[in-house]
């Protein structure tokens, strides 16, 4: 395998025959280098990560870890793990079969089977594993760590380049009341990226791949993850309704739903950030990746930043109107 992984490693081909590997690059990870290979005995998943200060392919195969000492089977099997013999840090895990599609779920069934994989991703916690695991990338697990998430996108934009849309609506979140988050959540492994291109579909249940910026974490902030992230922009109020409803239920924990229901206002705030950090990052080269991303992906950013500018500003007026109407 090593010697595969060299090759892979060095060249970077698209597909081919190494010995008795057979390998296919895979297109849809935007920021690493993804094989299936596979010989007369491995069916095997290879990622290349970009070296930085998040260690993803060593998160990614600790997280796995994790899963199979629970043997949850929501997720491929770690198989190795290497940060230093490759110009790049490698995990390689099983390959995982079934349906993958970028379309969020389409009926009541098939939306309980993604809530249910998060509900059993959540039953991993710190006292039930052995082996070690960070805290995960981007996780709320209060109000004041949302505000510092939200810090950390802007930190990157100097103040003469951050869009006069973006600076009014970060007055609309300081003018806004405190939104109360309690009592303070119990800690369990969190996938931290809800890609509906990441979940493996089966008719009987769901899995999942890519689990580099995973770590401990509010299971609650999955939820409020999944309603804010752009794939699922055709879902409609009322399917996001019934999907906190429904985890409150299938999780056992009831206070869930009020912290799904006071993170989401911030991760829409959180989106807007982030979407106006790549438009001063990536034209500067800072932002760095492994695979180039479209021609028209400033389009495509301008476009959804203007989106949750929008809705960001829209759920926190409503949130200062409530509040002035409760005070009088």
């Amino acid at each position: 395998m090593h010697g595969l992984l060299r090759f892979l490693a060095e060249h970077r081909p698209e597909a081919g025959r190494f010995h008795n590997w057979q390998f296919q690059r895979i297109s849809d990870s935007a920021n690493n280098l993804l094989y299936h290979a596979t010989s007369n005995t491995a069916d095997l998943a290879i990622k290349f990560a970009i070296r930085d200060a998040r260690h993803r392919a060593r998160r990614e195969y600790q997280a796995l870890f994790a899963l199979e000492e629970r043997s949850t089977d929501l997720a491929p099997r770690p198989i190795l793990l290497d940060e230093t013999r490759y110009p790049l840090p490698v995990v390689v895990q099983s390959w995982v079969a079934g349906e993958v599609t970028a379309a969020p779920p389409q009926t009541d069934a098939a939306w309980q089977l993604l809530i249910e994989h998060y509900v059993r991703i959540a039953q991993v916690t710190p006292e039930r594993v052995t082996g070690p695991l960070d805290t995960a990338v981007m996780n709320f697990t209060s109000i004041p760590h949302a505000h510092q998430h939200i810090q950390q996108q802007l930190a990157s934009i100097p103040h003469t380049e951050r869009p006069a849309s973006l600076q009014k609506l970060l007055s609309c979140l300081s003018a806004a009341p405190l939104l109360l988050c309690s009592p303070a959540p119990s800690l369990a492994l969190c996938r931290n990226d809800s890609n509906s291109l990441n979940f493996i579909r089966r008719p009987d249940k769901w899995l999942s791949v890519d689990w580099e910026n995973s770590g401990w974490g509010d299971p609650a902030f999955e939820i409020a993850d999944l309603i804010c992230h752009p794939q699922y922009a055709s879902v409609h109020n009322e399917r996001w309704q019934w999907v906190v409803q429904l985890y409150g239920e299938l999780s056992g924990d009831q206070t869930a739903v009020t912290r799904i229901q006071a993170y989401t206002p911030f991760m829409l705030v959180w989106w807007a950030a982030r979407l106006a950090r790549a438009s001063y990052e990536v034209p500067r080269g800072l932002d760095e990746r492994l695979v180039e991303r479209p021609p028209d992906w400033q389009t495509q950013n301008q476009a959804l930043y203007e989106r949750y500018i929008q809705l960001a500003t829209d759920v926190w007026r409503s949130l200062a109107n409530s509040a002035r109407s409760t005070q009088h």
